[in-house]
């Protein structure tokens, strides 16, 4: 989520317009029309995410296997596709292990540590590892299980998309022109208060319409779903920059013109991606 007062330096509006337009468009064919892209895209962003952050980690000092990674990142996503939550589990929890005896081999074979330094070593890659796996791939997958309900499972994805894009904009577009007060200067200094005010507005709207005109729910589901929604959405914005200002990085990568790395995209998505799913479960199960 971005209820940002100033410009962000260096990066072009025009490059950025261009490829949100591009991978709106993808994402609209992808859930509509191609559910199987949507699954490859989801496994490419879930893949050069993992690549992202195990490489920031790395050069701070944390030791995460990058192939294994990208590879079980990668993997989770067809594993949610076509075998559902205990498929998607399975894959994670594999993956994490595998990341754990990857990092086991390679202390044993360097074997440079005295045993105290080694352990305290292990233990802080270990969860290294085990973060990268369950902060991105595992939360983006639940999007997956999302567009897999029958009937209304694209038209779900849409509501939760739309209203992260809708409480991202109005606290850009708001925070930049009228942002005053800052939110959180220790955390994010150019997150302000008028921003999050547009976005709760901007949230609220998307929500209500899709739960109540969409989904023919009750009107406090709407606005539920619209609480639920923000609360998500400022926790991953605000989780981000709390790990980019740990890592001492402005953007995770480049990888994106206009936009940084897939994961400063994907920030405000990731957590909403589990609690839309959640929502959707609780409120409007799927009859049996």
């Amino acid at each position: 989520m971005s209820n940002q007062q100033s410009a962000p330096a260096g990066r072009s509006l025009s490059k950025s317009i261009a490829v949100g337009l591009l991978l709106g468009g993808a994402f609209l064919l992808s859930v509509l029309i191609y559910k199987e892209l949507f699954m490859v895209l989801a496994a490419a962003a879930a893949g050069a995410g993992a690549w992202e952050l195990s490489t920031a980690l790395r050069i701070k000092g944390w030791y995460v296997p990058r192939v294994p990674s990208v590879v079980g990142a990668v993997l989770i996503m067809p594993a949610a596709f076509y075998g559902g939550a205990e498929a998607q589990w399975l894959v994670s929890l594999g993956t994490v292990a595998a990341l754990i005896l990857w990092r086991t081999v390679h202390l044993l074979w360097e074997r440079r540590q005295a045993p105290m330094q080694a352990f305290r070593t292990t233990v802080r890659d270990f969860a290294a590892s085990a973060f990268v796996v369950i902060y991105l791939p595992l939360m983006t997958s639940f999007a997956i299980l999302l567009l897999r309900r029958p009937e209304d499972g694209a038209l779900w994805v849409i509501a939760f998309v739309v209203t992260v894009s809708m409480i991202d904009t109005m606290g850009y577009l708001v925070g930049r022109k009228l942002g005053k007060h800052q939110m959180a200067p220790g955390v994010s200094p150019k997150k302000s208060i008028e921003g999050l005010m547009a976005s709760i507005v901007g949230g609220t709207t998307s929500s209500f319409a899709f739960v109540v005109w969409g989904f023919h729910g009750a009107w406090w589901q709407g606005l539920l779903f619209a609480a639920v929604m923000l609360l998500a959405a400022v926790f991953g914005d605000l989780a981000e920059s709390l790990i980019k200002r740990d890592l001492g990085v402005k953007d995770m990568s480049s990888l994106l013109p206009g936009h940084g790395g897939v994961m400063d995209r994907m920030d405000s998505i990731l957590p909403a991606a589990l609690i839309a799913y959640l929502f959707a479960s609780i409120f409007f199960p799927i009859a049996q």
